[in-house]
């Protein structure tokens, strides 16, 4: 019988994850359609069309979107499950009910963090392990709406509780262990092929485990086998029953989908993203190998931090006080993939999204790291600092979660700064989440003001969700797709804009969220964001559309009227810049150019513009600064590049 404490520490640990199931539950609705989200839902439907033909449908390995995106080589069973269950439930939000299944998964991991903790030390290392990982805001706060890696963290995380829990029991091995943990590895697995990691782990500490307990030599040894063997099968093939490319052929395929998903993780992808203050290519060549680190470092709560720090430094003591040999995997599990990709110089980008699996085995270690400082201090007063200094811990990241729910994942910690410091270095709101509420306040408070009969158009430059949102919204209107620097080009009365891919100065001297804002979405004052009225005299709109027809003039008072409402418009400097250069007003070009330059020296057009003002006016060397300084921003530029030895030749010329 456990002791009464212990007995008491199981009733806390699970009226916690209680609560924490249903605060998770209840937020569901709050979160926004994710980045992915409208790819994943498109290949769950393929899937789904296969599985329910019996493979005769095979549009998912010949579809050119499909193909295009490389979605084949993933797993299907999270995608097209879903879209399995919309089929039966026919909800009427589709992407509401898939948040609703994505959470499932992201509180299994919560769960499966605890009772991977229970099994290293106990439940009160539960506990504190179930509080660290619910208040990491990188992993809550993409449980409800990212359809790849909060899956695949969970599942990996659960996977490493049942493979603890089956080598425990190795000398005696029971069934529901094995079952349990084949399964586990085949939903890890149905999801990426990066779940093979734990089929490598399973062979390596089964090796591991019979070397130590000499079990080769027992008469139990070829039964602990065909309990290996047992657990490889059902990982591998119950994994790919929902894996299209896989079972047409099963043994050669997943293979291939390993080769493919290694050498080309991008599937075709080209993006910039900020990172260090700079837009940056996701590619090898151009990513830093310090990406990963350098988010850990700011992307982690402190505690995690502190903790697998003190661990890694203490892990000897601590297996010899904990008896528990297992926790030398739990470091593998986090430690070998952060290498491995240090090693490769792999490419992740988004943050920590593509590392999210070793989250909630840290949390772990960190946790029982906590319990064995506390566990070593029983006998004198330390212990009561032990546990304030760890409370004082929780209550930083716990403080800006609950003040910026549900945009938890834009989370940076105090080693940083928080996210006022961050802003404009690194990404913030990169997966979309923060445009549901922008949706929500426009409707709320904008859109069910207008008469039904309104033709009422929204720009965005979120196209895909807002279409979803469109879909079910109450009130009818149109989405239309505009980036941020380009809002004047098109006719629309509201717009929803994220900040995504400024730049530095774009962010930071206010050009986002722009004086056309009528309410803007924070955390921690920092714009994720914005909703604009349009200009009701639509004088950018009419600049642009002059501009297209080759009338200067009528264009120039357009844009000169514009500029006087929002100065802070870089764009309509752009614009008038241009009109006045095309009427040969180059001092008036100069002065709008500098208005431009003075929200953002380091943006394309806007230096490219600058750069052509200063060569027709001859001063060339201050063309070469210009762009000297924007090649070397953005050093795979090659108009940059031509540009610069352009102003070069001039510079020689004079």
């Amino acid at each position: 019988m456990q002791p009464m404490n212990e007995q008491l520490l199981k009733k806390i640990f699970w009226v916690l994850c209680a609560l924490i199931f249903v605060y998770m539950i209840v937020s569901v609705p709050l979160y926004g359609i994710s980045g992915d989200e409208i790819t994943q839902n498109t290949y769950g439907g393929f899937v789904w069309d296969y599985i329910k033909s019996f493979g005769a449908n095979k549009a998912v390995l010949s579809d050119p979107y499909i193909l295009k995106k490389e979605l084949q080589y993933y797993g299907g069973f999270f995608d097209g499950f879903a879209t399995m269950l919309m089929s039966i439930f026919h909800p009427k939000d589709p992407f509401l009910f898939r948040h609703y299944w994505t959470m499932m998964f992201g509180f299994t991991g919560i769960l499966a963090t605890g009772l991977l903790a229970k099994e290293m030390r106990g439940w009160l290392a539960a506990i504190v392990a179930v509080i660290f990982i619910f208040f990491t805001g990188r992993y809550f706060g993409e449980a409800f709406n990212n359809p790849k890696d909060a899956p695949f963290a969970a599942t990996y995380v659960l996977a490493l509780y049942a493979m603890v829990v089956w080598l425990k029991n190795l000398e005696n091995p029971k069934w529901k262990h094995t079952i349990l943990l084949g399964l586990a590895i085949a939903l890890c697995l149905s999801i990426r092929i990066g779940g093979l990691l734990l089929a490598a782990y399973l062979v390596l500490f089964f090796a591991v485990a019979v070397w130590q307990r000499k079990l080769h030599k027992g008469k139990t040894f070829g039964k602990t086998i065909l309990h290996l063997a047992v657990t490889g099968f059902i990982g591998y093939f119950v994994a790919i029953l929902w894996w299209p490319y896989a079972l047409e052929a099963p043994l050669s395929n997943p293979l291939d989908a390993l080769t493919v998903m290694s050498s080309n993780p991008l599937g075709g992808l080209t993006i910039r993203m900020l990172y260090d203050g700079h837009m940056v290519s996701i590619s090898p060549e151009t990513l830093p190998s310090s990406y990963m680190l350098k988010w850990l470092w700011m992307g982690l709560p402190l505690y995690l931090l502190i903790g697998m720090a003190g661990a890694l430094i203490g892990v000897v003591k601590m297996t010899k006080q904990f008896g528990r040999p297992d926790l030398w995997m739990v470091f593998f599990a986090v430690l070998f993939p952060i290498l491995y990709i240090l090693y490769k110089h792999s490419v992740i980008y988004d943050g920590l999204r593509h590392v999210m699996f070793v989250i909630p085995p840290v949390a772990v270690i960190a946790a029982l790291f906590f319990v064995y400082v506390f566990e070593s201090l029983a006998n004198s007063s330390g212990k009561y600092a032990i546990a304030g200094i760890v409370l004082i811990l929780i209550i930083l990241p716990a403080r800006f979660m609950f003040a910026n729910h549900p945009n938890e994942y834009v989370y940076f910690n105090e080693l940083e700064g928080g996210i006022k410091n961050a802003y404009g270095i690194y990404e913030t709101d990169y997966y979309m989440n923060s445009i549901k509420q922008g949706y929500t306040w426009l409707l709320e408070n904008e859109l069910k003001k207008r008469s039904p009969n309104d033709t009422i158009v929204v720009a965005t430059n979120c196209g895909e969700p807002m279409v979803e949102y469109a879909k079910v919204a109450p009130v009818k209107f149109y989405p239309m797709y505009s980036r941020f620097y380009q809002k004047n080009q098109k006719n629309w009365d509201y717009a929803i804009y994220y900040g995504r891919f400024l730049d530095r100065e774009q962010l930071q001297h206010g050009y986002f969220p722009s004086s056309m804002a009528i309410h803007v979405i924070t955390a921690d004052g920092v714009p994720l964001c914005t909703i604009l009225r349009n200009d009701p005299e639509r004088n950018g709109f009419k600049g642009f559309t002059a501009m297209q027809q080759k009338d200067i003039p009528t264009a120039t008072g357009y844009f000169k009227k514009a500029a006087a409402k929002y100065p802070d418009d870089m764009e309509i400097w752009n614009q008038l810049a241009e009109a006045y250069a095309n009427s040969n007003n180059i001092d008036s070009a100069q002065y709008a150019i500098d208005k431009a330059m003075a929200i953002s020296s380091i943006d394309m057009q806007t230096a490219f513009m600058a750069g052509q003002i200063a060569m027709f006016r001859k001063d060339f060397k201050k063309a070469e600064k210009i762009f000297s300084d924007l090649l070397e921003e953005n050093p795979d530029n090659e108009q940059a590049a031509k540009a610069l030895q352009m102003a070069q030749r001039g510079a020689r010329g004079q």
